[in-house]
């Protein structure tokens, strides 16, 4: 048995770790996906904790210890489902038993299915998070309270006991409750970081990094197997006039428009990419220089006869866009300058007078082109 303070400290720090490695676990498994085999898992995992916080009982300086087995059960039902609640809460009453089995162990059980029908009712109907935070563990040591006075008949009743559960089990509980929301919004943020690594946040595409990515590995294929890859360079023509005339928020309106266009335009296994700014790639993999040539003339022309609505739906504008291609093993013979050809297509376009596919063949031989 601990002191009252080592055992306080020593409850919290468990109760942190312990819910620090719980979430990173959820984070790096399929833990995250709310299935019944997770929910068990869940709330085994709750149980468990409540099991090791009841092993390390407080000393509070008489003849009696306490322990915070209520505050992972807590935990369960405000983060989890019911299921998960009720298998902790099983495996709270297990535990208890297993210590030895008195009228303390039939009181455990009263105790916790009271908690579990108070937590339920709190957490449905009391939309303010904290204040039901608080009336959860304000209820359950009022009935831990009464629990105590009718099996001891008051003869043994501890007000000192009562007293220090009450600030333990309050001041534990909004402890653990704060760095469950941290530990919860951290991985928030985790994953939106890890997301927004490779997706660029306004359209939902892949970004540069992600391009890179993508475009290193068909490299590699490439370097064994025998295949085409094309590479189109699309960029919107006069996009500085539409930001200029209607502001960049209706630019970045055009821009994910024209991003859902190449999405319904291209194929399954197309890489899309932003670049930046209003320019665009499409790795087309397998992919002739014919085809290629194909699909970007398709596509100029479905960018060509769509209307683009701003302005909250009041405008409709057009927008055209020039399109640089090029194919390994056809119009490049180097793989590593695969994006630079399409780059000098995509100039050429332009230059030429836009809304226009331009292949890198007729860079290198305007004449015959």
């Amino acid at each position: 048995m601990l002191s009252f303070y080592d055992g306080f400290f020593l409850n919290l720090c468990v109760m942190i770790t312990s819910l620090f490695v719980y979430k990173e676990l959820v984070k790096k498994s399929s833990f995250a996906m709310q299935t019944v085999s997770t929910a068990i898992i869940k709330g085994l995992f709750g149980g468990l904790l409540a099991a090791v916080l009841m092993r390390f009982s407080i000393k509070t300086g008489t003849n009696s210890m306490i322990d915070l087995r209520i505050i992972p059960f807590m935990l369960v039902v405000l983060y989890e489902n019911w299921l998960s609640s009720l298998l902790t809460a099983a495996l709270i009453i297990f535990v208890r038993f297993m210590m030895g089995v008195s009228i303390y162990s039939f009181v455990n059980v009263i105790f916790v299915l009271v908690s579990w029908v108070i937590f339920y009712y709190c957490f449905k109907r009391i939309e303010n998070r904290w204040v039901s935070i608080v009336v959860m563990l304000t209820f359950s040591n009022i009935v831990y309270t009464v629990l105590n006075v009718i099996f001891t008949l008051g003869k043994s009743f501890n007000l000192f006991l009562i007293v220090t559960y009450w600030i333990i089990c309050i001041l534990g509980g909004v402890i653990a409750v704060y760095m469950m929301d941290y530990l919860n919004e951290t991985e928030i943020i985790f994953k939106r970081n890890n997301k927004y690594a490779f997706t660029d946040p306004l359209t939902g595409l892949n970004n540069v990094r992600s391009f890179e990515l993508a475009f290193n590995k068909a490299k590699s294929r490439l370097e064994k197997e025998n295949e085409s890859i094309s590479i189109m360079i699309v960029d919107v023509d006069h996009f500085k006039q539409v930001n200029d005339t209607y502001g960049h928020l209706e630019g970045d309106v055009v821009l994910k428009k024209l991003a859902a266009i190449l999405k319904m335009s291209q194929g399954p296994n197309d890489i899309i990419s932003r670049n930046g700014g209003e320019e665009f790639s499409v790795l087309l993999k397998d992919c002739s220089h014919e085809e290629a040539y194909e699909k970007a003339d398709a596509l100029r022309k479905i960018v060509e006869n769509s209307f683009f609505v701003i302005k909250n739906g009041t405008t409709s504008i057009h927008v055209t866009i020039s399109i640089g291609i090029t194919t390994y093993n056809d119009t490049t013979i180097e793989i590593n300058q695969l994006y630079d050809h399409a780059d000098q297509a995509l100039y050429a376009a332009k230059k030429s007078g836009r809304n226009k596919v331009c292949s890198y063949s007729q860079v290198v031989d305007p004449v015959s082109n």
